[in-house]
C-alpha cells in the first residue's frame, strides 16, 4: 500500500520505517504518475499542464 508522510510541526521529524521482508522495494508516486498516461492522471487528479510537467520519469532518492 502506499502511504505518505507529512510533517505538520515546526520541528524536524525522524521517521524509522521498519518491514518484516526479506527484498526492499520502494517506487516513486512521482515517476509512477509521470509514467502514467497524461489523460489518465489528469482526468483523475485535476492537475493543470504546469503541474504534469513538473513530475520526473527519473525516480529521485529522498536520502543521499
Amino acid at each position: 500500500m502506499a502511504h505518505h508522510i507529512e510533517n505538520t510541526g515546526k520541528t524536524p521529524v525522524r521517521f524509522l520505517e521498519v518491514f518484516k521482508n526479506p527484498t526492499f522495494q520502494e517506487f516513486s508516486l512521482n515517476q509512477w504518475m509521470a509514467l502514467t498516461s497524461p489523460e489518465l492522471v489528469q482526468a483523475h487528479l485535476n492537475l493543470n499542464k504546469v503541474m504534469m510537467g513538473a513530475l520526473r520519469k527519473q525516480k529521485w532518492s529522498v536520502v543521499k
